[in-house]
């Protein structure tokens, strides 16, 4: 079986590595640091589910979930935020995030969140 594929996208390093060691069992890991470095992951990695920081330098979050959905319509985009505002939640929900989780994150939070959104690719792939 193959392991689901997790893109994870932060400018901040730190971030990042805080989140490989969060899913580094069970998952096949991506990461990148820009926009750019991103949207070409999903183009060639197709990933299952990708955690994206909302706030990215060069680029709104909003506006690269909605590239990555482009590219890559059954990908799975969990938003992440230091900005904890529900209408950012919910604007994100709207642009077709599946969903929205604050930093600093609860663990057991995110890894519920994530699986949720395996199973929903699985459930939606042919």
């Amino acid at each position: 079986m193959n392991l689901p594929t997790l893109l994870l996208v932060d400018d901040e390093m730190g971030v990042r590595e805080s989140l490989k060691m969060v899913f580094s069992k069970g998952y096949q890991l991506l990461e990148a640091d820009s926009v750019e470095s991103a949207v070409a992951k999903v183009g060639e990695a197709h990933p299952d589910v990708v955690l994206l920081d909302v706030l990215m330098p060069k680029s709104d979050g909003l506006q690269v979930l909605r590239r990555i959905k482009q590219i890559h319509p059954h990908c799975a985009v969990i938003m992440l935020s230091g900005i904890n505002s529900q209408q950012l939640a919910e604007k994100a929900i709207e642009s077709g995030a599946f969903g929205f989780i604050g930093k600093p994150f609860d663990v057991a939070e995110l890894r519920q969140k994530v699986a949720c959104a395996v199973e929903h690719v699985a459930a939606q792939t042919p």
